[in-house]
C-alpha cells in the first residue's frame, strides 16, 4: 500500500510540470515520423532500392510455388467428390508437404530480409539523428519525440518537423 501512494505521489510531481508545460513552452517540444523519415528520404528511397535489387530474385520464386500451390488446392476441391478417399488423402498429404516445404524456406528469405532492413534502417539512423540535432537546435527546441510511439495522446500537426527533417537530409 505504501509503495503505490507512492508511486501515486511521485507520478502527480512529475505530472505538474508537465502540466504547465503545455501553456508555457509548447513551442519547445516537436515530434517526427522516423518511418516517413525512412521512407520518403533519400536515403531511405536508396536503401528500398538497394533491398529490391537484393531480394526480387530471391522472393519472385516464391510466387510462382504459391500459385502452383494453390491450383492444386483448387484442383482437388474441383475433383474430391470423383476421387477416393485414399486418392484425397494422397493429395491433401502432398498440399500438406509442399506448404510446409515453402514456409520454412520463405521464413528463411524473411528473416534474411528483416536482417538487412535492419542494417539499411541503421544507415539511415545515423545522418537523421545528426540533421535532427541540428534542426533541433536551429528551432531552439527542448525535445523531440517520435510520433508513432505509444503514450503520447496529442501531437500538434504544427510541430511535426518530419517534413523538414526529410528536407534537410536530401540536401546533405
Amino acid at each position: 500500500m505504501r509503495r503505490q501512494t507512492a508511486l501515486l505521489y511521485l507520478a502527480s510531481l512529475l505530472c505538474v510540470p508537465l502540466l504547465g508545460l503545455a501553456d508555457a513552452q509548447a513551442a519547445d517540444i516537436a515530434h517526427v515520423s522516423m518511418q516517413r523519415v525512412l521512407q520518403e528520404s533519400q536515403l531511405g528511397r536508396d536503401a528500398e532500392a538497394r533491398l529490391q535489387e537484393r531480394f526480387s530474385p530471391k522472393t519472385e520464386p516464391f510466387a510462382e510455388k504459391e500459385m502452383a500451390i494453390r491450383q492444386l488446392q483448387a484442383a482437388l476441391e474441383r475433383d474430391k467428390p470423383l476421387m477416393s478417399e485414399a486418392q484425397v488423402e494422397k493429395k491433401e498429404t502432398e498440399i500438406r508437404q509442399r506448404i510446409q516445404a515453402f514456409e520454412q524456406d520463405f521464413s528463411a528469405v524473411q528473416r534474411e530480409l528483416m536482417q538487412a532492413q535492419q542494417e539499411e534502417a541503421a544507415k539511415i539512423l545515423e545522418p537523421a539523428g545528426v540533421a535532427l540535432k541540428a534542426l533541433a537546435e536551429k528551432k531552439k527546441l527542448s525535445a523531440v519525440f517520435e510520433s508513432s510511439q505509444s503514450g503520447i495522446l496529442y501531437l500538434d500537426p504544427e510541430s511535426d518537423l518530419t517534413d523538414e527533417l526529410i528536407e534537410k537530409m536530401n540536401k546533405n
